[in-house]
């Protein structure tokens, strides 16, 4: 099966491939890599809309979706503290007041993108969080509910993403069986999770025993190897990958989130999209070997 792909274009940013200065050529450049779509910022207060929805036509016209809006949650991404698990509630409630207006934002869509949420502490407490973690959880469990509930009043989807012990709560949400755990307690139709491999890699041991474990609630992945660069600069196995989200019929997109883009973005661009469908087409090939022995 063809996977669908996408770009966090954020991501493009650092090494000079800025869509909200340059949006033809940056859209342009992956409309012709051959990516299904683009994954957009969610800054309501800080981009114009005039200028987003520039942008959001421009892809459609390129023959690019965007599946899913990026929120900003950590604070050096961020600039401001935005913490949905945060023991101080006027943090809290700005996380998910920002959640809200992002949230209407994907449902101006005619076809809503995903909007994925995190918990991110204004600073990270390696090795272990201060804060007990059995209120960490009943604060984000409560953020979750609420951003979800209004959600789904505007037929948008909501993915739960965990992030490593180094940036977000070392103890808490740092795996991808731990947000699936969240989703399942909370059991909203319009709930999942999402799976960043950089992450994913380091807190959940085999990747695709952790996507096997997310089943049917995996609804977006981030895309990156290992050192957080391009696919096939680190030691993840993207065929076996490759076979596991064919296994599963996950149908979802996957995003690049090569953090810093090197060697640089139009580089990274058309190497990622090359390298997975060449694992597409590796995977494909054993599938019909194995059913003609």
């Amino acid at each position: 099966m063809g996977h669908k792909y996408s770009v966090i274009l954020c991501t493009l940013a650092s090494t000079g491939g800025n869509v909200w200065e340059k949006p033809r050529e940056v859209l342009e450049a992956v409309a012709e890599a051959g990516y299904d779509g683009v994954d957009l910022d969610a800054e309501p207060d800080r981009i114009e809309a005039s200028r987003f929805n520039e942008v959001k036509e421009m892809a459609f016209s390129l023959g690019l979706k965007v599946p899913a809006l990026i929120g900003a949650w950590a604070p050096w991404h961020a600039g401001e503290v935005r913490d949905l698990a945060s023991t101080d509630e006027t943090e809290r409630r700005h996380g998910v007041d920002y959640a809200k207006k992002s949230v209407d934002l994907a449902a101006t869509f005619e076809e809503p993108p995903v909007f994925e949420i995190v918990a991110s502490p204004a600073q990270s407490e390696y090795p272990v969080t201060k804060t007990p973690i059995h209120l960490l959880r009943a604060n984000f469990i409560e953020s979750t509910r609420e951003i979800t509930e209004y959600a789904a009043e505007r037929n948008v989807d909501i993915a739960i993403e965990p992030i490593n012990r180094f940036e977000g709560y070392a103890g808490f949400l740092n795996s991808l069986v731990e947000g699936k755990g969240i989703v399942d307690e909370i059991d909203a139709p319009n709930l999942g999770v999402l799976a960043d491999f950089f992450h994913v890699n380091m807190e959940d041991g085999p990747l695709n025993d952790a996507l096997r474990e997310a089943g049917d609630r995996l609804m977006h992945i981030h895309l990156a190897d290992n050192n957080r660069q391009t696919p096939g600069t680190g030691h993840i196995d993207f065929l076996d990958v490759v076979r596991t989200l064919n296994a599963m019929n996950f149908s979802g997109y996957i995003s690049l989130d090569s953090v810093p883009c090197k060697p640089d973005w139009r580089t990274a661009l058309t190497g990622t999209i090359d390298f997975m469908k060449q694992m597409e087409k590796m995977a494909a090939l054993q599938e019909r070997i194995a059913k003609a022995v």
